[in-house]
């Protein structure tokens, strides 16, 4: 900053791109970044997006096609249900008075967050919460004297949690499960 005689070691973003920097001392670095906000500018839909893109990784997804059957959504959803369920027909999903818990396909991000996290579908959100609750306590740092497989285990707890959580929350949103 002009009239700053501290030293510019401290970087600050110049864009959403996060691959230019500014550099700024400390104290500016820290005013500069309480300012600016990542989001400004994108509508709504664009920064839901930007959060479940980030939630995979910013890999590539795309919708399932399907030839005249009938909503892809639909179907997959009475797959997973019947896959977990052992449900040979249609009566018995969500969409028609069933089950309402959240269950995944496997080899998803949401699929191995459950096995991380102990948990077996479906699930609901209080369940995710209590079960991240009891494990950040069993894993916490301060409770294992700085083991660094319990911290790196926390992290991937972290993890799992943010994707069920937001994976829930899209779940909830579906139309009539």
């Amino acid at each position: 900053m002009p009239g700053c005689e501290s030293t510019a070691e401290h970087k600050a973003p110049k864009h959403r791109g996060l691959n230019e920097y500014y550099r700024f001392c400390f104290d500016h670095a820290r005013e500069y970044n309480n300012a600016w906000d990542f989001f400004s500018g994108m509508s709504g839909k664009e920064v839901q997006d930007h959060m479940m893109n980030s939630v995979y990784g910013d890999r590539p997804t795309w919708q399932y096609g399907v030839g005249g059957e009938g909503h892809a959504e639909d179907i997959l959803r009475d797959k997973i249900h019947r896959s977990y369920h052992g449900s040979e027909g249609k009566e018995d999903s969500p969409r028609n008075g069933g089950n309402r818990g959240f269950s995944v396909a496997q080899n998803t991000p949401e699929f191995e967050a459950m096995a991380l996290m102990g948990l077996e579908p479906p699930v609901t959100l209080e369940g995710i919460k209590a079960r991240y609750k009891a494990l950040a306590k069993k894993h916490h740092p301060d409770l294992n004297m700085g083991c660094e497989k319990s911290e790196e285990l926390l992290k991937h707890i972290n993890m799992a949690y943010t994707i069920l959580k937001l994976a829930y929350k899209q779940f909830e949103q579906l139309p009539e499960r």
